[in-house]
């Protein structure tokens, strides 16, 4: 088969693509807490394993399976600051882009056909495409599975490389285990087909090989095996899932998406038409001698639906196989508009033959120095080049901190779950929390259930009151919590505004201040950090 990659065809088209699949410049709740964590990391010269930063688990066992990622991220910060961490997010989208881009090549689809999934790819992408660890599993994984499609559609590939792959992956983020998945499932696939073949067990046996070297690669790290059990502790039913959305079944995702911003549903439409388009193309051509590409995206197709955070991971899995059967049906058509269109008279145009190999030309005919010009307006109008990152000042306690720094407030503050590392940032070390988004590294599941119990107003909620030594208790003003707290005898409110509600001890000095509770106005806008 004719083999065209967009690197060669249409590289000007593919940066343009690239710079709408990273146009979305916001921080991730976790971002704060990378970046101090890494920068932590350097300035001790090793990786933290004892937490600092809470009170409800302090001096616990921390097995942070993203070092390397926050290490990447403080250096770039430290460097360049949020200038470097938007190019860096914008190096990761490029490769796992361009990696998509060359798996689809290897199925021989036009251009056409690439450009236009492609497209489709990188606006469901926006939304996942963050200052995230995540960025590393995206990137791996599209380039595992561009070494697979290789293997699969041409028989050979230097798959050894999944090694030194896997190796960084189990350093960078924790879905190194998509990794392993994706290994096993295309080893399986293979072996199966040359067993019933008749082909024997030779490939099945290196790719099994493979898999496992691969998989025992993930175990170099300075956490060695704690590495897998903290994967293991997030995968499991944990009762954070139900208040982090990256977790929610994608359809209940998109209905909540739906009321609470309609706008961006298009973002979720997107992947799902891909998902969709995969099996509708797979069942009207079912033989496209890629089962084993077709069986991980079936997978991975399955794990979008149970968990949100599964989706880009799909879209990734989707392409090669889907743009393989897309390129199968139009062939056919192609074949069958111009048997018809066929006339005996000499000199008659073949019209589906000559759009045929106008779709498999060399070059694209779009002038490229115009391409690249609105890709590069457009990056400049997304911010990828400007030193401020916005902060949406209704989702994080941006009042409420500059409140606590005027008036000297310090302790162990009981915390909105998506604001721990934010307050790390900002108040650490003087002040410690009861709970951040390392839910899965650090803090108990018992530890869990207990903020949970006061956060959305359980009526033995107040019993996290009496456990831990809490000074403040700072809340979303949405959070159900904060009736009962209002009602806990000895706290008294001190602080409020359109986000966030804080309390303190009623024998406190900031509790006894005239004025108070103070009702604050939140600032027109913040920026990062």
């Amino acid at each position: 088969m004719r083999r065209i990659s967009l690197l060669h065809y249409a590289p000007a088209l593919l940066l343009l693509l690239i710079v709408a699949a990273d146009s979305g410049q916001y921080p991730d709740p976790d971002l704060w807490g990378h970046l101090r964590f890494g920068q932590a990391a350097l300035a001790s010269g090793h990786v933290v394993t004892v937490d600092k930063y809470s009170y409800s688990a302090a001096n616990a066992a921390w097995r942070n399976h993203e070092w390397l990622t926050e290490l990447v991220m403080a250096i770039a910060y430290n460097a360049f600051g949020v200038v470097g961490l938007k190019l860096w997010k914008f190096a990761c989208v490029a490769v796992t882009m361009v990696l998509m881009g060359l798996a689809m090549a290897e199925t021989g689809a036009s251009p056409t056909i690439q450009l236009n999934l492609l497209a489709i790819a990188a606006l469901a992408m926006i939304p996942q495409n963050q200052f995230r660890p995540q960025l590393f599993t995206f990137m791996f994984l599209a380039a595992t599975l561009a070494l697979l499609a290789r293997h699969n559609y041409r028989g050979r590939a230097h798959l050894w490389l999944v090694i030194p792959i896997m190796a960084l992956w189990g350093n960078l983020h924790g879905g190194f285990i998509i990794g392993i998945a994706t290994l096993a499932a295309y080893t399986g696939v293979v072996g199966l087909q040359d067993l019933m073949a008749g082909h024997g067990l030779e490939r099945g046996l290196r790719l099994g090989a493979l898999t496992v070297a691969g998989t025992l690669a993930t175990l170099i790290s300075p956490y060695g095996i704690d590495n897998w059990l903290v994967v293991i502790n997030a995968l499991k039913v944990h009762a954070a899932h139900p208040i982090i959305a990256d977790w929610q079944p994608l359809l209940h995702a998109l209905i909540e998406q739906v009321r609470a911003y309609p706008q961006t549903v298009i973002f979720f439409l997107g992947g799902i038409a891909i998902m969709v388009s995969f099996v509708v193309t797979f069942a009207r051509s079912p033989r496209g001698d890629d089962l084993p590409l077709v069986t991980i995206a079936a997978m991975m197709t399955l794990a979008a639906f149970a968990a949100v955070r599964n989706l880009p991971l799909a879209i990734i899995a989707c392409m090669a196989p889907l743009a393989r059967h897309t390129e199968m049906i139009v062939a056919r058509r192609r074949s069958r508009d111009y048997v018809e269109d066929a006339v005996p008279t000499a000199g008659a145009p073949p019209h589906a033959a000559s759009a045929e190999a106008l779709d498999h030309s060399e070059r694209s005919a779009v002038n490229p120095w115009l391409v690249v010009s609105v890709a590069v307006a457009m990056a400049i109008i997304a911010g990828l080049f400007s030193p401020r990152l916005a902060v949406d000042v209704h989702e994080y306690p941006v009042g409420a901190v500059a409140f606590m720094r005027s008036h000297g407030l310090r302790g162990n503050i009981l915390d909105e779950f998506g604001w721990g590392e934010y307050l790390i940032w900002h108040l650490a070390p003087g002040s410690k929390v009861f709970i951040d988004g390392r839910y899965d590294s650090v803090y108990s599941e018992a530890i869990v259930n207990q903020y949970l119990d006061l956060d959305l107003g359980h009526p033995d909620g107040l019993e996290v009151l009496r456990a831990y030594p809490n000074d403040l208790v700072l809340l979303s003003l949405k959070a159900p919590g904060v009736s009962l707290m209002k009602s806990a005898p000895g706290w008294k409110l001190v602080y409020y505004d359109a986000a966030a509600v804080l309390f303190a001890r009623a024998n406190s000095a900031v509790a006894q201040l005239p004025g108070v509770p103070v009702a604050g106005a939140l600032p027109r806008e913040a920026f990062f950090p």
